[in-house]
């Protein structure tokens, strides 16, 4: 996948073995991988712009500051950054305030690597034109 290659992502979930297994995608792939364990540091990372964040991914779920709240938070500061949303527990109206909130995609744990992959090219398309 050549979107990916010279990327940086961010990747914020509280889950541990989560973080390990998107990483080890993403790097095999030619991405740099940046871990957040909560809401909070992924916005102390994006704020201090020491590196440029290309994507953000992100669990829904996640204690003090959730996805959806994130993805609104970053949005109001980085509007073209794109940033997909990952949970195990999804609705339709949960969806839809994702994507309302300005995410790319929302998908489903546990995630088909071949779909995420999918999502993340289509999130690049519209910048490399």
């Amino acid at each position: 996948m050549r979107s990916l290659r010279n990327k940086s992502v961010l990747i914020v979930d509280d889950n541990p073995a989560m973080v390990r297994a998107l990483e080890r995608v993403l790097r095999g792939e030619g991405a740099t991988v940046m871990p957040a364990t909560e809401g909070a540091e992924a916005v102390e990372i994006l704020t201090r712009r020491e590196k440029v964040i290309d994507l953000v991914i992100t669990d829904l779920r996640m204690p003090f500051v959730n996805g959806v709240t994130l993805v609104y938070a970053i949005h109001e500061v980085f509007a073209e950054l794109p940033v997909i949303v990952l949970t195990a527990f999804g609705s339709e109206d949960v969806k839809e305030e994702c994507l309302r909130q300005g995410a790319v995609a929302l998908l489903e744990k546990p995630l088909d690597t071949s779909e995420l992959l999918a999502v993340i090219e289509d999130a690049f398309t519209p910048l490399e034109d």
